[in-house]
C-alpha cells in the first residue's frame, strides 16, 4: 500500500504502452492494427512486425481493432515509465446468406437484351440542352421524327415493365391460387394490375397472398351473374357476346 501511494503521488510520470499483436490462432503478426487510447483519443498502428507504442496513464482503456478479428480493450495497469504486454486478437467468420445462381438467363431477360441491342440507337439519344445547344434543342421541338424518338424511348421502359410483370403476374398463377379458369381470370387481372416494383420484389409466397388477398376483394365485387359489379363496360361486353 505504501508503494501504491507514492507511486499515486508522483507527478508527471509519463506512461507507456508499447508490445505486439499477433493472430491468436496462427501467432503471425498483425498490420495494422488500429491502436487507440479511449480515455484520451491519442491513436497509433501496429507496425509490419505487429509491435505498437502509445501514451497511456494507469486506468486508461486501449482500444485494438483490425478488419476481420474481434476488437480488443486492454486497461493500463499502474506502473512506472514503460509498461509492456502482448495483445492476442481472434479472428471473426461471417455466415453468408444462400445465393442460388441461375445458369443462364430467363427468356424475359434474353429478349429484353435482344430488344435493347435493337433499339438502342434510339434509346441512347439525348436531348438537346437549351444552354449548350440552343439551336438543336429549338429543332427538335419541332422535328416530328425527334419527337418521335424521345415519345418512344419514354414508352420503351415502361413496356418492358409490363413484360416483366407478365413473367410473375400469370394467368398459371391466378388459376393455381383462385380455382377460377377462362375468362374470369382475364377479368380478374384487369381489374387488379400487378405493380412493377412489387413483382420485382416480392417472393414467390408473397405472390401467392397478393393474388388470394385480390380474390376475396374481388369475390365482393361478384353479383348473381357471377360478372364484377365495379367494371359495367366489362359487363356490356359480355353481355354482348352471348
Amino acid at each position: 500500500m505504501l508503494i501504491l501511494c507514492c507511486l499515486a503521488s508522483v507527478p508527471g510520470i509519463a506512461q507507456t504502452l508499447k508490445g505486439r499483436v499477433t493472430d491468436k490462432g496462427t501467432g503471425e503478426p498483425l498490420y495494422p492494427v488500429t491502436v487507440v487510447n479511449l480515455s484520451t483519443q491519442q491513436s497509433t498502428y501496429t507496425t509490419q512486425q505487429g509491435y505498437f507504442t502509445i501514451h497511456a496513464e494507469a486506468g486508461d482503456k486501449v482500444a485494438f481493432s483490425f478488419i476481420g478479428y474481434k476488437a480488443v480493450q486492454y486497461q493500463m495497469p499502474i506502473s512506472v515509465g514503460v509498461y509492456t504486454t502482448d495483445i492476442s486478437m481472434e479472428s471473426v467468420s461471417y455466415k453468408l446468406r444462400e445465393v442460388i445462381l441461375m445458369p443462364d438467363y430467363t427468356e424475359y431477360q434474353i429478349d429484353s437484351i435482344e430488344r435493347v441491342q435493337q433499339y438502342r440507337p434510339f434509346l441512347q439519344r439525348q436531348k438537346s440542352s437549351p444552354i449548350n445547344s440552343p439551336f438543336s434543342f429549338v429543332a427538335e421541338k419541332f422535328n416530328k421524327r425527334s419527337k418521335q424518338i424521345f415519345k418512344f424511348k419514354k414508352n420503351f421502359n415502361k413496356w418492358e415493365d409490363e413484360r416483366f410483370i407478365d413473367t410473375r403476374y400469370t394467368p398459371e398463377l391466378v388459376e393455381g391460387m383462385t380455382g377460377m379458369t377462362g375468362d374470369s381470370v382475364g377479368h380478374f387481372m384487369n381489374a387488379y394490375p400487378m405493380p412493377y416494383d412489387y413483382a420485382r420484389t416480392a417472393t414467390e409466397l408473397e405472390m401467392q397472398m397478393w393474388v388470394r388477398f385480390h380474390h376475396r376483394e374481388w369475390l365482393k365485387m361478384i353479383d348473381t351473374t357471377g360478372l364484377p359489379v365495379i367494371n359495367d363496360s366489362l359487363i356490356k361486353e359480355v353481355e354482348q357476346t352471348r
